[in-house]
């Protein structure tokens, strides 16, 4: 009985502690051709893994086993060892990948290639390309719906979204967003997709059952990336040319605030267990902690030179 209650203790404190354990940040350093890896417990930067020229975009599996990372220089896809934390492979494709994007059962990496007008899929576990899709003219950031049945992506140079079956790997349908489209996001409830427009510095909304666009709402200049809170009633919008986040209020369909963020911010992500909003600082070298309820600044973190952070960053800690 006793042998029992100790293992039953043991057990229980390593269950606790992984449970509550934080994750980390996986920050794309596109001036110091580097990943920088931020402990989200202590707000510090762990570890700065080498990669491809000018990392950009970033993905990480639920598990956190696989960081994905776009190389549009040295037109490359590096992945990262999660357990190692270090890069373990570099995979040639294509003439820019730029955005990326992992399906939401983790099976597929899906590539916006800037200079080929396509998304290219790429098997997760073999890491060999499956399939190419011809979309718009410079596709960039890309968004999977829960369902696992549809990604989106938004074709810069065609002031266009593409709707791409996950199913058959086809385009099924082209939306007409605002001026120069950089970044889509889906709502939380995966029933409201937005569209980040560098151009017309605004956002598109459209809703997913029709495709209707139901709202246009203006923000800062040339909006870069979007993130929800939680709750899906505001979302963040970084304007890079701005220096600056908008606030939207998605059930009023309105932008509520306005603030100041540092020099050239460009991706975003929402952390869910510290309910904080992580603001990546291109000219400042520097991701902004951001508490998403009172919006104050809880911390500035010092990353690589020229951090992009475009795309899903945050993952699971996995050398507690």
């Amino acid at each position: 009985m006793k042998n029992f209650l100790i293992n039953f203790w043991i057990f229980f404190l390593f269950f606790l502690k992984s449970s509550f354990s934080n994750d980390f940040a996986y920050i794309t350093n596109q001036l110091s051709n580097s990943v920088s890896v931020i402990d989200l417990d202590t707000y510090k930067v762990i570890k700065e893994i080498s990669v491809g020229l000018k990392p950009a975009g970033v993905a990480v599996t639920k598990n956190g086993k696989k960081i994905f990372v776009s190389n549009p220089e040295s037109r490359e896809i590096s992945v990262i060892d999660g357990l190692k934390l270090e890069n373990i492979k570099n995979i040639s494709l294509g003439k820019g990948p730029l955005g990326i994007a992992l399906t939401k059962d983790d099976k597929f990496l899906l590539v916006a290639d800037w200079y080929d007008h396509k998304v290219r899929v790429i098997n997760t576990k073999t890491l060999k390309m499956v399939k190419e899709i011809p979309v718009g003219k410079s596709p960039a950031g890309i968004d999977t719906d829960f369902k696992n049945s549809k990604f989106y992506v938004a074709n810069r140079d065609d002031h266009t979204v593409s709707v791409v079956s996950i199913k058959n790997f086809k385009e099924e349908k082209i939306l007409k967003a605002g001026k120069r489209p950089f970044a889509v996001a889906l709502s939380p409830d995966n029933q409201l997709l937005y569209v980040a427009n560098v151009k017309s510095s605004d956002v598109s909304i459209f809703d997913v059952k029709n495709y209707k666009k139901i709202k246009t709402i203006k923000v800062g200049k040339s909006p870069y990336a979007i993130a929800f809170d939680q709750e899906g009633t505001k979302a963040f919008v970084t304007n890079q040319h701005e220096n600056t986040i908008s606030v939207i209020d998605t059930k009023k369909n309105i932008n509520i605030k306005t603030i100041e963020i540092g020099e050239y911010p460009e991706g975003i992500n929402f952390y869910k267990k510290n309910k904080e909003i992580l603001i990546v600082n291109w000219f400042d070298s520097e991701v902004v902690v951001l508490d998403s309820q009172n919006l104050n600044v809880r911390k500035k973190i010092v990353v690589g030179e020229g951090p992009r952070g475009f795309g899903i960053f945050i993952g699971p800690n996995l050398i507690k």
